[in-house]
């Protein structure tokens, strides 16, 4: 069996994606609270092409100056990686949906201004989680509630635009929200809002629990699919788990995927780790790494 490539040596050059052309990224909260600069320089020393930084961890807007925003994507860039995009973005306690207009109008601002961070280090786009931020109160009516929603992501949506970074909001599972737990809720949301800002996230953590299949939610998404965190069903590397990864990798290929597969290996908070070291941390995400190269190239076979 001829050896794995590099990333680098994978072509660019043909019009239709292979599998061994789809760009890997990894959360930097699967490191936990260590250090940005040491996750980068093992993530790139790795071999990953992008790393997926938790801003709530490590680059919370309003503690990240503009030097420091200039600081973080230099190093980034000199260590041959990109942003491949900004993710655990809200602070605990807020709601999309609350009856406060205030309190809503704080959560539009704070999503603003991690839209701007994006901007600054060169993230391509903000995957908007936060199960808990966007949950439909037993109290409130649901239409109203979702409105709610809407109306936070239409307006970051706008300034998005602007700002040439896109917003993507992610399917999660029905035992963390009640609101866009699959690819098609999404999909119908970001539709409504009518933005070219506006993207689906996928998680195969959560499509594992929600979709029926999670290929033909893939395909059913086709180029609204922005971006895509892939781990197992255990939420550690591919392969170990149930989650069917060949027929996924195909789909992607089918709709022309364009951006990351990005691990994100933690439980619902990174403060609940699997994994109870740096080195144990680093050590998943080469073997997931290697598991997902496997995984591409014999999807081709």
């Amino acid at each position: 069996m001829s050896p794995t490539p590099k990333p680098s040596e994978f072509s660019n050059q043909h019009e239709t994606q292979t599998m061994a052309e789809f760009k890997t990224s990894i959360c930097s909260a699967s490191y936990g609270r260590a250090d940005l600069f040491k996750i980068v320089d093992r993530v790139a020393e790795n071999g990953f092409d992008g790393i997926e930084i938790t801003v709530a961890y490590h680059a919370d807007p309003a503690q990240t100056s503009q030097s420091m925003r200039r600081e973080i994507r230099s190093h980034i860039e000199r260590s041959a990686m990109s942003v491949s995009a900004l993710h655990f973005i809200f602070n605990p306690g807020q709601r999309m949906t609350s009856d406060d207009p205030s309190a809503r109008a704080e959560v539009t601002r704070h999503l603003d201004s991690v839209v701007d961070l994006a901007h600054d280090l060169g993230a391509p786009i903000v995957v908007v989680g936060g199960g808990g931020v966007r949950r439909v109160p037993a109290d409130l009516d649901r239409s109203t509630g979702v409105s709610r929603v809407l109306e936070v992501l239409g307006t970051s949506a706008r300034r998005a635009e602007k700002q040439g970074v896109l917003l993507g909001l992610e399917a999660i599972n029905r035992y963390e929200t009640n609101l866009a737990l699959n690819l098609a809720e999404c999909k119908r949301y970001v539709e409504e809002i009518r933005s070219p800002a506006m993207k689906v996230v996928g998680d195969t953590f959560h499509m594992n629990i929600e979709e029926a299949s999670l290929s033909q939610a893939i395909l059913d998404t086709g180029r609204l699919l922005g971006h895509l965190q892939v781990e197992d069903s255990h939420r550690l590397s591919p392969g170990d788990g149930h989650i069917d990864f060949p027929p996924l990798l195909r789909a992607l290929q089918k709709i022309g995927y364009e951006g990351y597969l990005s691990f994100e290996f933690f439980w619902i908070s990174p403060e609940l780790l699997y994994l109870p070291t740096f080195e144990a941390c680093d050590a998943e995400a080469v073997r997931g790494l290697r598991a997902l190269k496997n995984l591409m190239r014999d999807s081709l076979a």
